[in-house]
């Protein structure tokens, strides 16, 4: 995000009334909320101390193990410190669940970690406080153990679209500029699930698709609202696929947990057929960008085998080095996102936000892979696609990448189709061809 100081003086006196209420939240430890973080944020941007402060006195180490709820090791397990900036530091474990991180700056950090089969977690004290390690030049801190839990999605109900209310609640036809005479018939949906309404599940079917005849499924999380996104869905379902797309509810707020959520509510009712007898019972490939990329990352953890694999384009694959962007000024974020990064809380402190939504931890984890990305991106650097094949490829999931040159940071279908977007639009069919499985 580039600099606005100016924009931000006279400080506002609703935020200068919570100057103390702030200070002691980060003194006591406390998680606070992400309008509290915002408010930091805009308190210290106002007090000239942004970006982030690190120590540029020498560096010192840390070391500690991670074990499982039975106190044995885990080896293989990431472990992370970040940096007030951002920065993460992070090690493996060995077979005997030791790790040691060097070259860290002196500072106190929060330690988090995540391994293939478990759920992420972070140092926390008495009352769920993070616990502080502190980093002394040219000293080694022994941080305290991290357990780590087996990560098992909750259950979904039992005959769920009776459980979520699931409704039609329109049926038309769509049209696109792209492919050629593209058209879909269109049926929207609504559930209830978690306390929110959804009405953003969409189905795409090709125009007078035989009803007896199963398509592949092709699964579709988009950023920002569904059918602002109907060109896409148009273009894909031409290519005789069922598309099904969501975008995340407004009552989830920037919750990409809970986004993601209600995205493996809309994947299993497509399976099980509730969206209509053409949607095959296959594996789909999922496809996101953007911040729908965040919650992409947490379905694939949660759907598991369920995906075939999947496609991110302009995604996110390290939250840490995205929120270091962020502070540094490299990356302009668009509303309603412009805050997000400040609303996670400060990465040094509160690290598993940033680490649940950075898919290049949990590598070994992922489905075959398509990364889309253009070197012109201002919301997130194509270093976040470069990162993220190499994660891959380390972990020997098969990996196709695409990068190009153009001014869009989405799959650019509709009236501003490029080249490089049509060209991306078909490497992308022939990627869910060649790895989607048929009905």
């Amino acid at each position: 995000m580039r600099r606005t100081r100016s924009r931000l003086s006279p400080f506002p006196a609703s935020l200068r009334r919570l100057a103390p209420l702030i200070a002691i939240l980060f003194l006591a430890g406390c998680q606070p909320s992400p309008e509290v973080n915002v408010a930091g944020y805009l308190l210290s941007s106002w007090l000239g101390t942004q970006p982030p402060a690190v120590s540029d006195a020498p560096p010192g180490s840390l070391t500690g193990h991670i074990i499982d709820q039975q106190r044995q090791p885990i080896a293989g397990a990431t472990v992370i410190i970040a940096q007030p900036d951002g920065v993460p530091h992070r090690a493996r474990t060995d077979s005997g669940g030791v790790y040691r991180i060097d070259h860290v700056p002196p500072g106190q950090y929060v330690v988090a970690a995540v391994a293939s089969g478990f759920a992420e977690n972070s140092l926390r004290g008495l009352l769920d406080i993070p616990k502080l390690v502190t980093i002394r030049s040219g000293e080694t801190t022994a941080a305290p153990p991290l357990a780590l839990k087996p990560y098992i999605p909750a259950p979904l109900p039992d005959d769920l679209p009776s459980v979520i209310r699931l409704r039609q609640t329109a049926t038309f036809t769509a049209t696109a500029n792209f492919p050629d005479n593209a058209a879909a018939d269109v049926t929207a949906y609504a559930f209830d699930f978690d306390g929110a309404t959804v009405d953003t599940l969409r189905v795409y079917l090709p125009m007078a698709h035989d009803p007896a005849a199963k398509l592949p499924l092709l699964f579709m999380v988009y950023p920002s609202p569904v059918d602002d996104w109907q060109d896409v869905s148009v273009a894909f379902a031409t290519e005789q696929f069922a598309v099904v797309a969501i975008s995340p509810a407004a009552a989830r707020g920037a919750d990409a947990e809970a986004h993601a959520q209600d995205a493996r509510v809309a994947l299993a009712l497509a399976r099980s057929g509730a969206l209509g007898p053409a949607i095959g019972d296959n594996r789909p490939l999922a496809m996101g960008g953007s911040f729908s990329s965040a919650i992409l990352s947490r379905l694939l953890r949660s759907a598991g085998d369920e995906l075939a694999g999947w496609v991110t384009v302009g995604g996110l694959a390290n939250a840490f080095t995205a929120a270091h962007d962020f502070y540094m000024g490299r990356i302009t974020i668009p509303p309603p996102f412009e805050l997000l990064v400040p609303a996670l809380g400060p990465p040094n402190i509160y690290p598993l936000p940033f680490l649940m939504y950075s898919p290049v931890y949990v590598a070994d984890e992922l489905p075959p892979t398509m990364i889309v990305h253009t070197a012109a991106d201002e919301i997130l650097r194509i270093e976040q696609a470069y990162e993220l094949a190499d994660a891959v490829r380390a972990a020997n999931i098969p990996v196709e990448t695409y990068y190009y040159e153009d001014v869009s940071h989405y799959l650019g279908i509709g009236e501003n189709l490029t080249d490089a977007g049509r060209e991306m639009f078909y490497k992308i069919v022939d990627f869910v061809r060649r790895y989607g499985e048929e009905p």
